[in-house]
């Protein structure tokens, strides 16, 4: 009985080596996509935070710049700037 227990043992040890050589090998590939997978996700966030932050920053300006543009206007017609007095002063 200890022989045929022994030699079952070393039978069933061959599979668990294999099992987990099979087991290994699914697990690499698991890891290289799901690598993929967590480096397409970073890009996807990176995009998005990047064009918010943009588009945010994009409102802001041109907001501003509609200000300053709205004022420049403002004071063309009044006559408080270089500009506005001498595109008054012009004669055609």
């Amino acid at each position: 009985m200890g022989i045929a227990a022994g030699v079952g043992h070393f039978f069933q040890s061959i599979v668990e080596v294999i099992q987990g050589l099979f087991a290994a090998v699914i697990h690499f590939f698991q890891l290289i996509l799901n690598s993929i997978i967590g480096l397409f996700q970073a890009l996807v966030n990176f995009v998005e935070g990047t064009l918010g932050f943009a588009i945010h920053n994009f409102f802001i300006l041109g907001t501003l710049a509609a200000a300053v543009f709205g004022y420049l206007l403002y004071a063309q017609r009044q006559g408080t700037t270089s500009a506005g007095r001498t595109i008054k002063s012009k004669s055609y």
